[in-house]
């Protein structure tokens, strides 16, 4: 799976960069990355590392600040732990495209901060590099786990209930409220057998994308448009699933994923769900009926048993030597 979100840098913006490598003395600029999310843009222009400071505010930034010592840039990342959801994902995302835009060459230190006091240390040369020699694909996935590390899920429903943080590890925790339109999840799945959910990024809500109720595991749904967790009910057992199509968006595919296992935590603890199989997919064409075709605990167990006999190597028993004919003179 791509780690990139595909968002490229301006012109301006990498002329005004590629311009200041030639002047000498500190040279500081922020970018960020356009309303409409299409490109990295230039954002402002600064003669010290405390005036930076200063303007520094809620909204996340990239940082270029050019080292006199060594004329090459440190970059970095400026993601507050208060910023959207969104945001968060999708400047982690794009952060390797634009130093490959810039030129890795260009840029002596990759640097992530959260507080803006923390931009004051920005020149620090005992502060290491967080991104030495790593892959791309590991600077993201590090930077995305760091980021959900530092999210603070203090906000609560409408209801009072309090967004689930079972753990500080980011896996286990989902960062966005779940929206079922007051009634409890458990209480639909007794009315619908298929209960489909699908991430609103624009507000930051896990909701309710379809409801039904299907005569067999074979007419089960499963939309191939974007990812989705569907929770199918077979009598007296659910099944958790998550499908993250091919086509899907980069940044879908990350939050969906990171958020899974929160959710799952979600629907265990707080609307008291246990599932019998909890199963990821690529396209909903790869799901195997068989995994959900058990309706009862009883008939799980016959078919784990099954599965297990069925999967043991049959050996047979090996037969003696047969009796040689004598030769013939």
């Amino acid at each position: 799976m791509s780690s990139q979100s595909g968002i490229l840098a301006t012109k301006e913006l990498l002329d005004t960069l590629n311009d200041s490598e030639d002047s000498s003395g500190l040279a500081i600029f922020t970018a960020k990355i356009s309303a409409d999310s299409t490109v990295v843009e230039r954002d402002g222009s600064f003669n010290s590392v405390e005036q930076l400071q200063k303007n520094l505010n809620s909204d996340p930034l990239y940082i270029f600040v050019k080292n006199p010592s060594d004329n090459l840039y440190v970059f970095a990342s400026y993601v507050p732990d208060g910023s959207p959801v969104r945001a968060k994902m999708l400047y982690a995302s794009t952060k390797n495209t634009l130093i490959r835009q810039v030129g890795s060459n260009s840029i002596g230190k990759q640097l992530l901060f959260t507080e803006a006091q923390e931009v004051r240390d920005i020149l620090d040369d005992s502060r290491p590099s967080q991104n030495a020699v790593l892959t791309e694909s590991e600077k993201v996935n590090i930077q995305i786990a760091q980021q959900q590390q530092k999210m603070k899920l203090a906000q609560h429903f409408p209801n009072g209930k309090k967004l689930v943080s079972q753990t500080n590890g980011a896996p286990s925790q989902l960062s966005f409220e779940v929206d079922s339109k007051g009634f409890s999840i458990s209480s639909i799945l007794n009315k619908y057998n298929a209960v489909s959910f699908t991430i609103d990024l624009s507000n930051e809500q896990i909701h309710i994308a379809s409801k039904e109720n299907v005569d067999s595991p074979y007419a089960l749904r499963i939309t191939a448009e974007n990812p989705s967790y569907t929770i199918f009910k077979n009598g007296s057992l659910h099944y958790f699933i998550y499908s993250c199509p091919s086509g899907s968006k980069v940044k879908d595919r990350m939050v969906y994923a990171s958020n899974r296992a929160g959710f799952v935590n979600y629907l265990t603890n707080e609307e008291k769900l246990a599932f019998a199989k909890i199963i990821e997919i690529g396209e909903p064409s790869e799901l195997e009926v068989s995994l959900i075709s058990s309706s009862s605990e009883e008939e799980q167990k016959r078919q784990t048993a099954l599965e297990k006999s069925e999967s043991k190597p049959k050996f047979n028993r090996p037969s003696g030597p047969g009796r040689r004919s004598k030769p013939t003179l």
